[in-house]
């Protein structure tokens, strides 16, 4: 088994463990559309909490897509609820509060406090507690130490196999497999750590990355035949209509991937994939290699992410 880590408690660290303690009925959400990283926090804090015996309620206004319903946990989430009288809401891995779907501002201000977990820093800083830190590769990292910071007070090991897992598909996926600059030598203690207690990466990485439905690979072709790149190679971009989703018979989950392929382009410094959603605006996912900030052009409207992710 592993050793909990003897490193001096940061004070946010220390706050955030005793307010789960003391807590009673908790609501979690993040950030809509959610990946690997939100729903590995999220199910991780639900798992956590409903082993100390508390009353939690998961909430993803996008439900869990099919690409991540076989993590532990994943039937716990619901995409609203009526429930009003909460002590805690922790958001994760969001960026920005109104990232977790307008539908669910009341349910989270209804909230005594508000505890805001995440490695995005934005300049909209939001909730009466928060542990906020850009040098985590993931939500899925900050929320371990948090575990780790629970267990030294507590003096009582609550990682278990299914928080490990949870977390380690948020490493991961953010991660890129740990292939992103963002992966750090603390990134990897953390995966050692997440492996000690029965996380299993490669499992992972096969249902989340190589496990494909006919009509994600119909749907890629459809993506790459749209292709399109700037004069100087750098910029590239593709598009998906919802009449391509329909006969493709694809789901959201089926366009996961498409943006990666057109940046894998070898003189592409920033992709673009735009989706059509039916009566709804053009959903956009844009990817970057080093050098390139698509954070800043996600921001402008109204999204968010990293520099090399948003």
């Amino acid at each position: 088994m592993a050793v909990i880590s003897r490193n001096p408690i940061r004070k946010e660290f220390l706050k955030t463990a005793k307010l789960l303690m003391n807590s009673q009925k908790v609501v979690l959400a993040s950030h809509l559309n959610p990946d690997g990283d939100a729903l590995g926090s999220l199910l991780a804090l639900t798992h956590l909490l409903r082993g100390m015996g508390k009353e939690v309620t998961p909430i993803s206004t996008d439900g869990v897509p099919a690409i991540y319903q076989w993590m532990p946990g994943s039937e716990m989430v619901v995409t609203a609820t009526d429930k009003r009288d909460f002590d805690l809401a922790i958001v994760v891995d969001a960026g920005a509060i109104e990232r977790i779907g307008t539908s669910q501002l009341s349910t989270i201000h209804s909230a005594k406090l508000l505890l805001d977990i995440d490695h995005h820093v934005a300049d909209t800083v939001f909730g009466d507690v928060r542990i906020l830190d850009s040098t985590s590769a993931s939500t899925a990292e900050i929320i371990c130490r948090l575990i780790q910071t629970v267990n030294r007070i507590t003096k009582k090991e609550w990682m278990t196999p299914e928080i490990a897992n949870c977390l380690m598909t948020g490493v991961i996926t953010d991660t890129g497999s740990f292939k992103y600059p963002n992966t750090t030598p603390s990134t990897f203690k953390t995966a050692a750590y997440l492996q000690s207690f029965g996380a299993k990466p490669a499992p992972i990485n096969e249902l989340v990355y190589e496990n494909r439905s006919l009509a994600s690979l119909k749907l890629q072709a459809r993506a790459l035949n749209s292709l399109q790149i700037s004069t100087d190679g750098k910029v590239a971009w593709t598009f998906v209509s919802a009449k391509d989703m329909e006969e493709c018979g694809a789901t959201d989950a089926d366009t996961e991937g498409i943006v990666g392929l057109v940046r894998a382009i070898d003189t592409v410094q920033a992709a673009l994939f735009f989706r059509e959603i039916v009566g709804k605006k053009i959903r956009i996912s844009l990817r970057a290699r080093e050098g390139a900030d698509v954070n800043k052009i996600a921001n402008v409207f109204g999204g968010g992410g990293h520099r090399l992710a948003a």
